[in-house]
């Protein structure tokens, strides 16, 4: 009986037959489009050829369709790695331990960007290939059953001891350490010209701009930008709210995968101002979905994808095409944004239905 192709695909995987895969499946975009194992198969054969552009399409594409996919995240951060975009090579690699503690490839990662050779001109081509997802060995099913079994009791076992030792091991943010305030800044760090929404006393605005960059040391890009945001909207003198607009551009792309702090509809509509660009993950309901030129646009009802309770609506604007199923209940993720004396809306970035 012959096979579905995508099920050659996979035997030309296992085989390391790269050309032959794009080959087989790159005349196949518009029948699986939608199926994120294609976008991580076809991703793999363009990066093991070193086209590392076209595996950085398939990989994002392969994760909005599925964030879970761990193999998309490797193959993305592999791609990071090559380029020389440490930030974002991190969070993946962070992500990825966070699910799966003990992922040899994403420790290997992190070890080469803790150590500097991060840039692809400080990897040789065999250190590079070691970061790419890659078919797993054949040991037969019941060895990769039994050390699958293994692995899990061990991650329960050691999970959070190892997830400690990666963060203590994450690489220095460079550029965060280096934006301090002047002792003139810390004698005289807030005044009283021009317009602003809360009042701070010289102490505790020092003390919001030293805690917004230790969030950052532990990568908890959110909650920092919150105390940006609260040192911006505040009687901080010029001086301090523009070292807190360089701290703020090192902020990175959210993830559903790796939010240490996660802020509620609740907590936004009570100050949308201080949520000014900070990631957010909401559950609800999509209503009146409309699709253009420039992407799609929906009603999040937040808090009622179970029926039970409305938190409130919001509007919500994708930069994307996506065809939303009418009473299933979604999951976005998004950047809060603000309308000056309307409220605010979400600038979508991922959106999974439940």
């Amino acid at each position: 009986m012959a096979r579905n192709p995508l099920e050659e695909a996979e035997a030309l995987y296992r085989r390391r037959r790269w050309a032959q895969l794009i080959n087989l499946l790159e005349p196949l975009s518009a029948v699986y489009r939608e199926t994120a194992r294609y976008s991580v198969l076809l991703g793999c054969a363009y990066l093991y050829k070193e086209d590392t552009g076209g595996a950085y399409s398939c990989f994002r594409r392969a994760q909005s369709l599925d964030f879970r996919d761990v193999g998309a995240a490797l193959g993305l951060a592999a791609v990071y790695v090559r380029r020389g975009d440490t930030e974002k090579a991190v969070q993946l690699y962070v992500e990825i331990l966070e699910r799966q503690p003990h992922s040899r490839k994403a420790l290997r990662g992190l070890d080469y960007l803790r150590k500097g050779t991060g840039h692809e001109r400080g990897l040789s081509i065999r250190q590079a290939r070691s970061l790419y997802p890659e078919p797993h060995a054949r040991w037969g099913l019941f060895a990769v059953i039994v050390g699958a079994l293994a692995l899990a009791g061990l991650a329960v076992w050691s999970g959070p001891y190892m997830l400690g030792m990666v963060r203590n091991a994450l690489p220095r943010r460079d550029g965060v350490a280096d934006i301090v305030l002047s002792p003139e800044e810390r004698a005289a760090p807030v005044g009283s010209g021009g317009g602003f929404i809360v009042v701070l006393t010289e102490k505790e605005a020092i003390a919001t701009f030293d805690k917004a960059k230790r969030l950052f040391s532990d990568y908890r890009d959110e909650a920092a930008l919150v105390e940006l945001n609260r040192l911006l909207g505040s009687n901080a003198t010029r001086q301090v709210k523009a070292k807190a607009e360089s701290l703020a551009r090192y902020v990175r792309e959210p993830s559903f995968l790796s939010m240490p702090d996660r802020f509620s509809y609740a907590d936004v509509a009570a100050s949308s101002w201080l949520y000014e660009g900070v990631g957010v993950v909401w559950k609800g309901l999509a209503a009146n979905a409309a699709n253009g030129a420039s992407g799609t646009s929906f009603e999040l009802l937040v808090g009622y994808h179970d029926r039970q309770r409305l938190e409130g609506i919001v509007p919500v604007r994708a930069a994307f095409d996506t065809r939303l199923t009418p009473d299933r209940p979604v999951e976005i993720l998004a950047r809060v944004r603000n309308i000056q004396g309307t409220g605010f809306w979400l600038e979508c970035l991922a959106i999974h239905e439940q």
